[in-house]
């Protein structure tokens, strides 16, 4: 099954500085139409993948998250993005679960940096990543009503077994549909 997204705009991080001078959250919400077509599958070198669970075992208990991006469908760079605390005036109205170890935020700042960094190197953003130390790689009630971007996908990590699993899904609308993930040798 193919999924077609939209190329008609661009991450372009001059939109996104209006709503960090809000301080509203998600400051990249109207951004977030960096779309790429996937092909039954996101593609994912083992150096990223060890990337981000090497990231979401520095981060345990607390919960790690941060931004995919690449080319196509395959995974080129991961930039990794500080976990908000729940008393971070950007977020206070979000009414967010204050215990990190069963949520994440990204700090909008960076993330403001990471689409800056993608738009010089000509990258999409393709997902966001976070993990579940404590519980299986699935979406929480949480991850879903807080899904703020319908068109990329969201990778969960989770550390509650002896070997850490990775899943990734779309959530649209509060419906998650499941993608799969082709680990790669090697990025070329």
């Amino acid at each position: 099954m193919s999924r077609r997204r939209n190329r008609d705009r661009t991450c372009d991080p001059r939109l996104v500085r209006p709503m960090l001078y809000r301080l509203s959250y998600p400051p990249v919400y109207k951004t977030a139409h960096c779309f790429v077509e996937y092909n039954e599958m996101i593609l994912l070198s083992i150096k990223e993948k060890s990337k981000i669970i090497n990231h979401a075992k520095r981060e345990t208990p607390y919960e790690c998250c941060g931004i995919i991006a690449g080319v196509d469908a395959r995974i080129t760079e991961i930039y990794e993005i500080k976990n908000l605390p729940s008393d971070d005036p950007r977020i206070a109205e979000l009414k967010i679960p204050e215990d990190r170890t069963v949520r994440y935020m990204m700090d909008p700042k960076e993330q403001f940096q990471a689409l800056r960094n993608m738009r010089e190197r000509n990258l999409t953003m393709m997902g966001i990543y976070h993990s579940h130390p404590h519980s299986q790689a699935f979406p929480s009630a949480t991850d879903v009503r807080l899904a703020f971007y319908p068109n990329v996908f969201y990778l969960i990590i989770s550390l509650a077994e002896t070997v850490p699993s990775l899943r990734a899904f779309f959530i649209v609308d509060q419906k998650i549909t499941e993608e799969k993930i082709e680990i790669i040798e090697t990025r070329s």
